[in-house]
Order: C-alpha cells, then structure tokens, then sequence
C-alpha cells in the first residue's frame, strides 16, 4: 500500500461541521464499506493452499522467521499456558501475578494448572503497578497486552511472561526483559486446534519446555504452516498491516496530537490504542468518535476489571485502574486500508478531539496556536477548540 499523501498537520484547522454525535454530518455514511479490519482476519482463510511439511521442518521455518528465537509449537493457546508454567516450576497453589483487566481465559488457565491468580493494578498507559502485597510470594507475571498495545512496564525481579495470544506476531525484535512470549496461530476456529507459539527468550526456558512437552499434540503443520507464509514477505500481512498502522499512527499524531500506547515491538497490533487526556469525559469522547462512523473501540468494553478484582471493595488503587481502563479507546486498522479510509480513522478522531477541548494535548504550543487561529477567525465566542490542558 502507498503511503498516503495526506498534509496532517494542517488539514484539518477547523471550520468543519458539528460532530455526527451532534446532529452534523459524520466522516463517513453508515453503510459505507470498508476493508476489514485485522482483528476480523487472523484466522487462515480455509481455502488457503496448504504445503507439505512435517513438525520439525514447521518449528525450524517459525524459528529462522523470529531470528532464530527457539520456539515451541502448541495445538491450542490453553496447552502452551499450561505448558509454559510446568517448564518454569511454578508449584501447586503458588501465586502467579495477572493484570487487574487479564482475560477470563488467561485467568482459568492459571487456576486449573492449578496455581493462584495475584491481581496487580494498572498504571495510566496500562502498565503494571504493584504493590508489595501484591508481589509477596508471586515468582511469575504475566502481561497481556490487548491486541498488541502496552507500554512495556513490567515488574522488577520476577519471571515475565507475555500473553499475546490474540494476535500474530510481527517477526521483529523482541521485548527486553520478556522471558517468553505466547502468540495464537489462528489456524482455525476451533480453540482446539487453532495453534499457538511460545517464542523463548531464554535458552534454558526452551530445554525444559522441550522436557515437559513431549507428548503435547501439535496443530495441523500444513496449516500453521501456511499462516506463516501468509505473514511473510513485501506484500504479506505484516508489511500490509504495518504500513497501514504506521500511517495511521503518523495521521493521529499530527492531526490529533492525543497521547498514544506504544505496539509491543514483537506483536503485529490490531489497532492504535489512544489515551483520551483529563479533564475530558471519556464517554463523551467515545461517543462523539462513534458518531462519525469511525471504527472505534472502548477497551473496558473488550477487556473490563477481572471480577474477583472488583471484589477489594474500598480500595483506592481498583478504582484508580477501573479510571485509567476508561479513558483507552482502540482505533481498528486493518492490511488492506485505503487512503480514505485511513483519512476516515484520523479524522473522526479528530473532529472529537476538536470540539471537547483536548486537541494537540502533546504540543502545548502547537495548541495555542491553533486556538488563536480559531479566535482569529471565528471571534471569542466559537464553540472549536479550546486550550484545556
């Protein structure tokens, strides 16, 4: 996909109409066709030409294609869970730690090994922030970035693992820090047999994962197989996706000027994740974006507080990561993007920044400016952009 040829900076300087949200006219019509979104094509299509290959040639081809990270191929993300804690040694009852908003299925496959979830509280950009209580006892922690977007704060002194079995991996360098990390294959729709990669950062982790795996059943190798050289090369998902999401990201940046998360550096995203700054209501935010027919998501809808979290009842720190989840709201990009449909992404986002007051919330002076222009133009009494930071 070219690289769209859009001036972001200087666009949009206002004038536009009221927000959809408001009664105005929204960026796009509500039955305009876009291109999926990648979140909507993991999965190996089922007419995918299927090449022969044998378990060992598949585990070599994953391995050379990370920079020749040892890797483990698993049937099923629940088995190579399952799998990864009983090479590290995590015992019986031993707690392990989760992020406050981990999935329920990242949750139930710590109980049935059987070990003990220990909920660590969220930080603004979704990083983990953990107290000593938290910690005592706790070897292990898990990361579990949503759709490839974190910002990499882990937690000093312990094994850590990331879980980032809703997407693919990107096949560019690994996280420092990480001691392994858990892809989906998204072979198939059945969990079963849907595929999984454990992706080793620590030789001695592959040795004991190879010990305690012998017996493990293995995916389809035609299949993960297949997925693999759909990732691959100038035209494959991974140049696709990153293109599009590298120029989303560029739009946003100069046209928004919104905090962003950053993308785990190993993880193909699925979209942009952007922080919608205080003192903006963040509902108000989210429905305005909606109103323009933007893809958008709202991350407590998709990954909410675990439920034995919001049972610490009084504790300010739950509510704290309950604020923090609230104020995140996820921009689907998809590999097959146009030019007007990434236009459509950055600048129903924009339109809202705009009208609540909280544009360029990264360039102060950038801001200020604009909001002269807007009085230069307009009078005092405009309702566009505001400086509120």
């Amino acid at each position: 996909m070219s690289q769209p040829s859009t001036d972001w900076a200087d666009r949009w300087l206002g004038g536009f109409c009221t927000v959809g949200a408001l009664g105005g006219l929204p960026v796009r019509g509500p039955n305009y066709a876009a291109h999926p979104p990648l979140e909507q094509q993991l999965i190996l299509p089922p007419d995918r030409s299927l090449p022969y290959t044998d378990p060992v040639t598949l585990q070599t081809a994953w391995s050379e294609a990370l920079g020749n990270l040892p890797v483990v191929v698993c049937a099923s993300v629940d088995q190579a869970r399952t799998l990864l804690l009983r090479a590290l040694g995590v015992m019986p009852g031993e707690p392990v730690g989760l992020p406050a908003n981990a999935t329920r299925s990242l949750t139930e496959a710590v109980k049935h090994y059987p070990a003990k979830p220990r909920w660590i509280d969220l930080d603004p950009l979704l990083g983990l922030h953990a107290t000593p209580d938290q910690l005592e006892g706790v070897r292990t922690v898990w990361q579990q970035p949503h759709g490839g977007a974190w910002n990499g704060r882990g937690v000093d002194g312990v094994v850590m693992l990331v879980d980032a079995s809703d997407s693919l991996p990107s096949l560019r360098p690994a996280m420092a820090g990480v001691t392994a990390t858990i892809y989906g294959l998204h072979l198939t729709t059945d969990s079963g047999q849907s595929g999984a990669l454990i992706v080793c950062h620590e030789p001695n982790l592959f040795l004991a994962l190879a010990a305690h795996g012998g017996s493990q059943k293995l995916p389809d190798p035609g299949r993960a197989m297949a997925q693999l050289i759909r990732l691959c090369g100038p035209t494959g998902l991974i140049a696709r996706q990153q293109a599009a999401l590298d120029a989303v990201t560029v739009g946003l940046n100069q046209a928004a000027g919104l905090p962003l998360l950053q993308t785990a550096p190993d993880t193909l995203a699925t979209q942009i994740a952007l922080r919608v700054p205080e003192p903006c209501d963040a509902a108000t935010f989210y429905a305005y974006v909606l109103g323009e027919q933007t893809p958008v998501r709202w991350l407590p809808a998709l990954r909410p507080l675990h439920y034995a979290v919001l049972r610490r009842t009084g504790s300010p720190n739950v509510q704290m990561s309950a604020s923090y989840l609230s104020r995140i709201l996820l921009i689907p990009v998809g590999p097959d993007y146009t030019e007007e449909e990434i236009r459509h992404a950055v600048l129903g986002v924009t339109k809202a920044a705009d009208y609540l007051g909280v544009r360029w919330t990264t360039d102060p002076h950038r801001a200020n400016w604009y909001a002269e222009l807007m009085d230069s133009w307009y009078g005092p009494d405009h309702d566009a952009f505001r400086i509120n930071l």
